[in-house]
């Protein structure tokens, strides 16, 4: 694996210390910050953490602190080695293909639209702690990070 697209929930766990999805995540980035593996997001990974992490927050966090911290949490993300954002594709065709890997693969629109985006940018890895993608692993058109 020398690409490995982050799931919103690896980065959602490791900005709230509290959660039991913390250290894994934690070993995960460590482990591919070790190995020089380029790492990748996309805007709808973003719209997810942000939505959850700061679900997460906002039930912890004074209102005045809220996007302040929110910020930091989105920043800190950024400053990860080898970090970049890449985008879906962007011609009609390719879009369409968003129902087979829902049927194929047993996924939800959203979940497709992670692999479309993964497999569009030419990205065999993936790090998630989300069980949906068991059938994609199985099929061994990613590999788990």
């Amino acid at each position: 694996m020398t690409k490995c697209y982050l799931d919103s929930n690896v980065l959602i766990y490791l900005k709230d210390e509290r959660s039991f999805g913390y250290q894994r995540s934690r070993k995960t980035i460590e482990k591919l910050v070790v190995q020089n593996i380029s790492l990748y997001v996309s805007p709808l990974c973003l719209d997810e953490f942000l939505h959850g992490f700061g679900k997460a927050l906002r039930s912890k966090t004074p209102e005045k602190e809220f996007f302040t911290n929110l910020e930091r949490a989105l920043v800190s993300i950024f400053k990860f080695p080898q970090l970049f954002i890449i985008n879906p594709p962007t011609n009609l065709e390719t879009h369409a293909q968003i129902i087979s890997l829902m049927e194929t693969y047993s996924l939800r629109p959203r979940d497709a639209y992670h692999l479309l985006t993964m497999q569009e940018n030419k990205i065999n890895g993936f790090a998630t702690c989300d069980k949906d993608f068991e059938k994609v692993f199985a099929s061994k058109i990613l590999e788990r990070a």
